[in-house]
Order: C-alpha cells, then sequence, then structure tokens
C-alpha cells in the first residue's frame, strides 16, 4: 500500500501505514476502519480466484484469509459447498461401480450415473450444517479467547477454509475409480480397505485448519498460537467424525 492509504488512528493520532489493522503506536484496533475502506463487492470470477488460491499454494494462505477477514463474501462459500457435494458424491458413486461392476450395456449402470447426482442432492444440506456447526464452535472458542468478530465474519472465513476438501475429496474419488479393489462382497474389511485412501484427505483437512489458523488470526486479532490451535482442535473433532464409523 502507498503512504496514501495510511490511516490516521483515532486513538493516538497518528499514522498507521497501510496495512495494519492494529496501530503499531498505541496497539488501538484499526479493523473496522480497513473494513469500510477496503470492503468492495466481490464478483464471481473473484470468488473463484480465492477458492483457487486456497488450493494453490499454502505459502499465500496468510496473506489470501487476511484479505477475506477484510472483505468476506457468501458467493465464493455456497461455490465452495456445492463443489465438496459434488466431488464427496463422486467418491461415494467410485464406490457403487466397484460394487457393482457394470458395463455399457448393464442397466444398472446408468443408475450409477445418476447415483451421484441423488447424493449430492442430498449431501448439499448436510454440508451446509456442518459449515454452520463448524462456524458456530470457532466463532464460541475464539470469543472465549478474547476474539473481536462477529458470527458473520467468521462464518464467511471457515467456508473459504473449506476449499481444500474439495481437491481432497476429487483425489480420492479418482484414485478409488482407477485403483481401488472391486468389492464383491460387503464385509467389514473389504470396506476397511478403503480407509487407506482417505489418509490421503489428512494433508487436505490439515490444510483448511492452517487456513482457518490463518483467517482466525486475522479476524479474531488472536495469538497464533491460539488461532492455530483452534483450527487443529477442530479438525481433530472432523477426522475422528469422519474415520470412526470406518474403523469400528
Amino acid at each position: 500500500m502507498s503512504s496514501s492509504e495510511s490511516i490516521v488512528c483515532p486513538n493516538c493520532s497518528e499514522r498507521s501505514p497501510g496495512g495494519y489493522i492494529l496501530c503499531p503506536y498505541c496497539g488501538y484496533d484499526l479493523t473496522k476502519i480497513v473494513r469500510a475502506r477496503e470492503r468492495t463487492n466481490i464478483t464471481l470470477r473473484e470468488s473463484f480466484l480465492r477458492i483457487f488460491r486456497s488450493l494453490y499454494d499454502p505459502r499465500l494462505s496468510p496473506r489470501l484469509f487476511n484479505e477475506i477477514a477484510v472483505n468476506p463474501d457468501r458467493k465464493g462459500i455456497f461455490i465452495v459447498l456445492i463443489l465438496i457435494s459434488i466431488t464427496y458424491s463422486m467418491r461415494l458413486g467410485a464406490l457403487a461401480l466397484k460394487a457393482a461392476n457394470p458395463s455399457w450395456h448393464d442397466f444398472h449402470f446408468w443408475y450409477f450415473l445418476l447415483a451421484p447426482l441423488i447424493i449430492w442432492i442430498a449431501f448439499f444440506p448436510l454440508a451446509l450444517f456442518g459449515w454452520y456447526a463448524v462456524s458456530i464452535a470457532i466463532w464460541l472458542i475464539a470469543k472465549l479467547l478474547g476474539g473481536k468478530a462477529g458470527f458473520r465474519f467468521t462464518n464467511r472465513l471457515v467456508g473459504y477454509s473449506l476449499g481444500p476438501l474439495i481437491m481432497g475429496s476429487l483425489v480420492v474419488s479418482l484414485l478409488i475409480g482407477i485403483i481401488g479393489p472391486g468389492i464383491s462382497t460387503i464385509s467389514t474389511d473389504t470396506w476397511r480397505s478403503y480407509v487407506f485412501f482417505d489418509l490421503i484427505y489428512l494433508y487436505f483437512i490439515g490444510l483448511s485448519a492452517y487456513h482457518c489458523g490463518n483467517g482466525i488470526q486475522s479476524l479474531h486479532l488472536l495469538n497464533r498460537y491460539y488461532s492455530y490451535g483452534i483450527g487443529a482442535v477442530v479438525a481433530f473433532f472432523f477426522i475422528v467424525f469422519y474415520f470412526l464409523p470406518a474403523l469400528i
């Protein structure tokens, strides 16, 4: 930012360089001023670009989620949830194909083409509920630790932090479809063998937690230990919820 974009601190009247959300002279919270100055309408293209940047390079995460914390939007979050639902339904569709062993001349093959669409329609409300539930948990924990932001901003930031789950579901779906063993019988051992593919998902869950930590740090003005700790705790419970049914 140029010097023309600096902010005069309303508490100490010193000129704070652009990009600061705390006054470097007195520590006054400049978040509302920064948001009011930088808030613009985010286009659909910019929403897709934010999602892509959340997948592209983890080193971009602090800057990206600082931008989202300053100027959040809802369009990108619904895109994230739709894509998560689609890629997750692809995973279940791949499992169904492995179980059915269909051919082009098999009527059931068309059923398994439609199955992912049916699963997506059923899974999207669940993804929506999960987004809100995780947002509430993170917001309450952050508030207990002295967080500054309201639920609305936290909710939108959490939505963007889920972006890596899109890539995780897609990668797992493709691996199951390409190299996954056929499922001839429904047994506990057969289903547990597929947990190996889901282990790949751990990286993307960790990346989501990292994004979330960076966002919490920028949004709630918490220190990095609290911020990353909140992300890690939520990721841990998500992993337990995701893997436990397959291991029981």
